[in-house]
């Protein structure tokens, strides 16, 4: 879930000599503006972060001479636009270039591009010491859909059972985004800024920031959906979402995972007759898409094409694979290396792109979705029954 969503740097960093500070930013020896935060002679505006000369713009994070713009994170003089990763000199768009590798429209290669070095935090165990997860609040009647939301700098969020969308401005601020919301409960950030906003009502709709809604998907082949439950968009604005019976039965017939193409049109990706479809992912580079299926208790993966297309259907993993055994698959997200986190009965459990098992985050109620979030990306928020929660991951997700 949720693909598009860029960098919000706010982060406080310690520094030395002239300061330029305005609209509540932060510098240490830099220029920092619009709630940006600079040390070591950056320029940080838009919420940017800059250290050691960098210049970050619209809540990118700039390092060692790095320039990153539209939430991109660039290092040893890199640049990095559109949230994309650059380091060593590389360009990227959208997408992680090392280096001085160039690469657009959100491709990697195994967290490597030309110039043949790995990302930043390639090797790196995301869940090392990282702990369980800790509750901000609680008192909900069922948690799902989390989302990182830049222009907010916080986290929304659906109570299904309570008809309503939540925002949770970190460290502690709970107030009601939308309601009645149809029962929504995946959410996911187009690359445009709008959200998506699956509802059990039987529709997936489309939330401008102007306030204004239109319909995505209501039916399809002549059926209507039953229960719309995860979305997530890639960079170019396809949407791909899941449709389960658990909060309604439609017409169409089957349970199913659905791509809706930049021009509106929607496709079929796959059906099951007894399966349940439930979370969706992309890889980082967007040339994988999982889906989570929580009566069938395994992931699947497809591959997907230039245009969105999918071919390859083929299981990941179950999700007993590894540690304890567990139950179903919930709401799964990726992190910047390709890891996936999938939310079970045992916790979220994550896995290697190559199924390979790492281990498991502890949460004190059920999981049900997880989602990064916060300014450097690395805290995982998760959805828990009537809890939302929280813990610190030693690598950031890539939205």
């Amino acid at each position: 879930m949720n693909r598009c969503v860029r960098v919000l740097a706010l982060a406080l960093v310690a520094g030395c000599g002239p300061q330029v500070v305005a609209d509540a930013g932060v510098a240490g020896g830099g220029s920092a503006t619009g709630g940006g935060v600079a040390t070591g002679g950056g320029v940080a505006t838009g919420g940017g972060v800059a250290t050691g000369g960098g210049v970050a713009t619209g809540g990118g994070i700039a390092t060692g001479g790095g320039a990153a713009t539209g939430g991109g994170v660039a290092t040893g003089g890199g640049v990095a636009t559109g949230g994309g990763a650059a380091t060593g000199g590389g360009a990227s768009a959208g997408g992680a270039a090392t280096g001085g590798g160039v690469v657009a429209g959100g491709g990697t290669a195994g967290g490597a591009v030309a110039g043949g070095a790995s990302n930043p935090f390639a090797g790196i165990d995301p869940i090392a010491d990282a702990g369980s997860a800790r509750l901000i609040d609680g008192g909900f009647l069922f948690t799902e859909g989390p989302q990182w939301m830049p222009s907010l700098n916080a986290l929304l969020f659906s109570d299904v059972q309570g008809n309503r969308i939540y925002q949770h401005t970190p460290p502690s601020t709970f107030t009601s985004f939308r309601f009645p919301s149809s029962n929504s409960n995946g959410l996911a950030l187009a690359p445009n800024g709008d959200l998506i906003i699956c509802q059990h009502a039987g529709q997936v709709i489309r939330l401008r920031p102007d306030g204004g809604t239109s319909t995505i998907a209501a039916n399809y082949d002549g059926g209507t959906l039953n229960s719309p439950n995860d979305a997530v968009v890639r960079s170019d604005g396809t949407i791909y979402f899941t449709d389960p019976t658990y909060g309604g039965n439609g017409t169409i017939g089957f349970r199913g995972v659905y791509r809706v193409a930049p021009s509106g049109s929607v496709s079929l990706v796959y059906s099951t007759p007894n399966g349940q479809p439930n979370g969706v992912a992309l890889s980082p580079d967007e040339s994988i898409l999982y889906v989570a299926d929580s009566q069938l208790s395994e992931v699947r993966r497809f591959n997907v094409a230039g245009d969105g297309a999918t071919s390859n259907n083929a299981r990941f993993t179950l999700t007993n694979a590894g540690g304890p055994g567990a139950n179903g698959g919930d709401g799964i997200t990726t992190d910047v290396n390709g890891n996936l986190y999938v939310t079970t009965s045992a916790g979220v459990k994550v896995y290697r792109p190559d199924a390979g098992y790492l281990g498991r985050i502890v949460v004190p109620q059920e999981p049900a979705n997880c989602a990064f979030g916060d300014a450097d990306r690395q805290t995982l928020y998760i959805t828990a029954r009537s809890g939302l929660y929280r813990v610190r991951l030693n690598v950031p997700g890539p939205y």
